[in-house]
């Protein structure tokens, strides 16, 4: 028996549940069908699942690398020149040869106007003597420039002194990625972590946050809650048990059996 079938034997769904890998994923790769996923990817996932079951899937990388050899368009796009890209260039290189055309016709009009025209002789430079500055001030002008200044300063100073400053206001960085549950009244709350299928449990009504990075199970012994996912509030109003389940960073409503199922046949 192969790899293949041992992983047809087992089923997508466990595998599933087993791995965290989507399902729609391990379906295509059960059913040969390789076109969903790129070549990284693929790679990855056959490498979890081998390291998972302990088996060798040698027959999927070469039936996903002779897919790839028989239709190399999946892996390159073709370099494609548009039309708009063609233009330009030609618009561009029309440009060129007008410019240069201008350049020769100027060329060739300075290189025939006739050479005979009349040099202008150079007129001497005309020497200005610098007139003579006669030193008119008298004490009173100076005292004058001197109380003008002194005034000057003073206004310069008094501004300053009542001008208030410019007060810089900083905005405080607000994370809204988080998962919150906000219990509306005392509640109990069975919180499974679905990668180690640890549990716990709360009985109260403060809020808290789990790790929005990480897959939930939650049970709770009635539904009167909110939660903030990642900047979104969602509220729920049951009176009786509910059941959720926090995945790839998205909150759902689960029925018992759907908890059962995630929970590997347990109710809690």
């Amino acid at each position: 028996m192969t790899g293949l079938d041992k992983l047809q034997e087992i089923g997508a769904h466990k595998i599933y549940e087993k791995t965290h890998i989507a399902k729609r994923y391990v379906e295509d790769i059960l059913n040969g069908k390789f076109s969903s996923m790129n070549k990284i990817q693929f790679t990855g996932f056959i490498s979890i699942i081998e390291r998972e079951y302990n088996i060798d899937l040698h027959e999927l990388k070469e039936a996903y690398a002779e897919q790839f050899e028989t239709d190399p368009s999946k892996e390159k796009e073709p370099f494609v020149v548009s039309q708009h890209e063609e233009s330009k260039t030609e618009m561009k290189t029309k440009g060129i040869y007008i410019i240069s055309a201008l350049v020769i016709m100027g060329v060739i009009v300075f290189l025939i106007k006739p050479s005979s025209q009349e040099k202008v002789p150079a007129s001497k430079p005309k020497v200005v003597q610098p007139l003579p500055i006669k030193n008119e001030l008298n004490n009173t002008t100076i005292e004058k420039a001197k109380f003008n200044l002194n005034t000057l300063d003073k206004d310069s100073a008094a501004e300053k002194v009542g001008q208030p400053k410019e007060e810089v206001r900083v905005e405080p960085v607000v994370h809204i990625s988080k998962f919150e549950i906000i219990p509306r009244s005392k509640l109990w709350i069975g919180i499974i972590d679905l990668e180690t299928f640890e549990r716990r449990q709360k009985l109260g009504s403060s809020s808290f946050e789990l790790d929005k990075d990480k897959d939930w199970l939650l049970v709770m012994g009635h539904g009167f809650v909110n939660f903030e996912v990642n900047g979104e509030e969602k509220k729920f109003k049951d009176e009786k048990k509910v059941w959720f389940a926090y995945e790839n960073g998205v909150l759902s409503k689960l029925s018992r059996s759907e908890f059962k199922e995630k929970n590997r046949g347990k109710a809690w």
